[in-house]
């Protein structure tokens, strides 16, 4: 399970500019990451969505589990709450000085979230 959650952040990391993504402007409820198709869906397992601007500056994330996760915990958690219900969240200054830092500070909320949730 904390494989297939390290391997989600191990994958969009190195796949993504996550500062850039990060820091565009988005509808609340709109994927970050990634783009809805079936083939992501599976391959990832999770997904980043954005949530409300708060005070004009930070951004909500939600991690969510897809509808088509094969890890077993995962499997389990869209049973139990949904492929709505936020695994995790976390807050993205999207005014910060450091994007890169803010970016990885939020991913790690995330990740830490998701480990203590599963």
């Amino acid at each position: 399970m904390s494989k297939d959650i390290r391997g989600f952040f191990s994958k969009i990391k190195s796949n993504f500019s996550m500062p850039t993504k990060l820091t565009a402007a988005w509808n609340a409820g709109s994927r970050i990451v990634l783009s809805k198709n079936s083939k992501n869906d599976a391959k990832y397992q999770l997904r980043i969505d954005a949530g409300e601007l708060v005070q004009n500056r930070y951004r909500m994330l939600y991690l969510q589990v897809n509808s088509q996760a094969k890890g077993i915990k995962l499997k389990e958690w869209v049973r139990k709450h949904g492929t709505h219900a936020n695994l995790a969240t976390a807050q993205f200054d999207t005014l910060a000085g450091n994007p890169e830092e803010e970016a990885e500070k939020a991913l790690a909320e995330l990740e830490s979230g998701a480990r203590d949730n599963i």
